[in-house]
């Protein structure tokens, strides 16, 4: 039995799975703060257009990476969305795209309720874009640490994550009461949202200790590697989650927040990295270790 490291995808992939899930919460989250925390149309539209164009930085990863453009779209020709995530995913996409820009037009004119349900399809849409990144990665029967339902979870919780980090930037920019109450109630969710991704991680690694030899390889790569225990799980999770459920107990304690922020935009980049460098494909298949 032979245990191979994959090679095939590297930092290209890593950037679009990390920009694309950005940009979705990103756009899910800023079309909320609108519709619910009385943010004003042109916050609704400025975070909608700021999660497609994070979307869209994405995208260009993801093509270069296929180095040819057009094989871009052999996933609709060939195999379709019956059969291929990356064909799914682009109909999810093209959904955040078709409903943020509708969104956004029926905002800037007024038109209250158009943009209501334009607003939530955009959500749903945004919120399919952070969990096809992990389904992307989890249709890939041959590295099995990537085929198991806590990876999509786990890519959803921590895209989302990503997304009020973001938002807590630009929240922390703007002087207004609602601005501050949704500040905090991002704050709030963004504690929330890391602990349940320490929760995640654990039960992926213990799901790990029960599965076949490149399961438990790709866990021993990731555990070796400096860059996951001290860069993602300390720097990237445990640190802002103390960081801001502290800073949430304090008055004027944006600032230590917006830097906690930074620490999880850090720690979702490095999760989506070396999750793809740590997969390992096991030769022949289905024999188990």
């Amino acid at each position: 039995m032979d245990l191979v490291q994959q090679h095939t995808w590297g930092w290209f992939i890593a950037i679009y799975l990390f920009f694309g899930g950005l940009g979705g919460a990103t756009m899910a989250l800023g079309i909320l703060g609108e519709l619910r925390f009385k943010m004003g149309k042109w916050f609704g539209i400025g975070t909608a257009m700021l999660g497609l164009a994070i979307l869209s930085f994405g995208l260009i990863w993801l093509v270069l990476d296929l180095i040819d453009p057009f094989r871009f779209l052999l996933a609709f020709w060939v195999k379709g969305i019956g059969h291929s995530w990356i064909a799914r995913g682009m109909v999810i996409i093209n959904g955040a795209y078709i409903f943020g820009v509708l969104y956004a037009l029926a905002a800037f004119y007024g038109w209250e309720t158009f943009k209501k349900w334009m607003g939530y399809l955009a959500m749903f849409c945004g919120f399919g874009v952070t969990t096809y990144t992990g389904l992307l990665l989890n249709a890939n029967v041959g590295i099995p640490f990537w085929h198991t339902p806590a990876l999509p979870v786990l890519f959803t919780v921590s895209a989302f994550s990503t997304g009020c980090a973001l938002l807590m930037w630009v929240l922390a920019a703007l002087k207004s009461h609602e601005a501050d109450h949704y500040f905090h109630f991002i704050e709030g969710f963004d504690i929330f949202l890391i602990s349940l991704e320490l929760l995640v991680i654990f039960a992926y690694f213990d799901f790990a200790r029960l599965g076949n030899a490149a399961v438990m390889k790709s866990a021993q790569l990731l555990l070796h590697n400096p860059m996951f225990t001290i860069g993602f799980l300390v720097m990237g999770l445990i640190m802002p989650l103390i960081l801001e459920a502290y800073a949430s107990t304090k008055e004027h304690s944006k600032g230590l927040a917006v830097f906690a922020s930074l620490l999880v935009l850090v720690g979702g980049f490095l999760l989506r990295y070396l999750i793809v460098w740590a997969g390992v494909f096991q030769y022949p298949h289905g024999l188990a270790g």
